[in-house]
C-alpha cells in the first residue's frame, strides 16, 4: 500500500527502551500509561531521540499535556495539539462496555533546527 503512494516506510516492533534509529517521521499510538504508568513517556522519549517529526496520540489529561509539552520543548521540539474523541472497542478483560469513548490529544512535534 505504501509503495503505491511512493512512500518509503519502515514498520518496527521493538523494545522501545533500546531502540535506536534515524527517521524523518514517527507515527505512534503508544500505550496510554493507564496500566503501565509512564510507558507513553518512554515512547515519546524514544521518538524524540529518533525523529524530526512525530505524530503521537495520548489519553487527554491536562497534567499529562503539560508534562508532554514541557518534555518536548526541553528536547527542542515545537508542539501542536488537538483534542478529539476516541472510540475504543472492548479489548481487555476488564473493559465492561462494548465501546468506550474518551478524549485523546493528537500531537504533532516538530524539531526546531
Amino acid at each position: 500500500m505504501f509503495n503505491e503512494l511512493g512512500l518509503l516506510v519502515d514498520l518496527v516492533n521493538v523494545d522501545i527502551r533500546f531502540f535506536k534509529a534515524n527517521f524523518d517521521v514517527v507515527i505512534q499510538n503508544p500505550p496510554f500509561g493507564v496500566v503501565n504508568k509512564g510507558i507513553d513517556i518512554q515512547f515519546l522519549i524514544s521518538a524524540f531521540n529518533n525523529a524530526k517529526i512525530i505524530y503521537s496520540i495520548h489519553k487527554f489529561n491536562r497534567r499529562t499535556r503539560e508534562i508532554i509539552t514541557n518534555l518536548a520543548k526541553e528536547r527542542g521540539f515545537k508542539v501542536s495539539v488537538i483534542t478529539e474523541k476516541y472510540r475504543l472497542k472492548q479489548y481487555y478483560p476488564w473493559h465492561k462496555e462494548r465501546f468506550h469513548e474518551f478524549l485523546v490529544d493528537v500531537y504533532l512535534f516538530t524539531k526546531i533546527l
